[in-house]
């Protein structure tokens, strides 16, 4: 906006809410963080813990070790990871 200056934002009006509906938006906004910092923890542990078994499938595969059964149990294993 062309000629807009302080002394012409200084006179705009500021609309606030009352300080207990400012105090509730701050809660819901703490319980948020902290709710997006435990998520955030546990995907994580997850995406570490199927980067592992990653590791340990294809160990298994160059290693010759990797059968129908340890697939099975890789799958599982997964598919534990998955559901925690």
């Amino acid at each position: 906006m062309s000629g807009l200056n302080m002394e012409i934002i200084k006179e705009l009006p500021l609309h606030l809410p009352p300080i207990s509906k400012q105090q509730i938006i701050i809660e819901k906004v703490n319980f948020l963080s902290q709710e997006i910092n435990r998520l955030e923890t546990i995907y994580r542990q997850k995406i570490a813990a199927l980067n592992e078994l990653k590791q340990s499938i294809l160990q298994k595969a160059f290693t010759g070790e990797l059968t129908a059964d340890t697939a099975n149990q890789t799958t599982k294993a997964a598919q534990e990871v998955n559901a925690a």
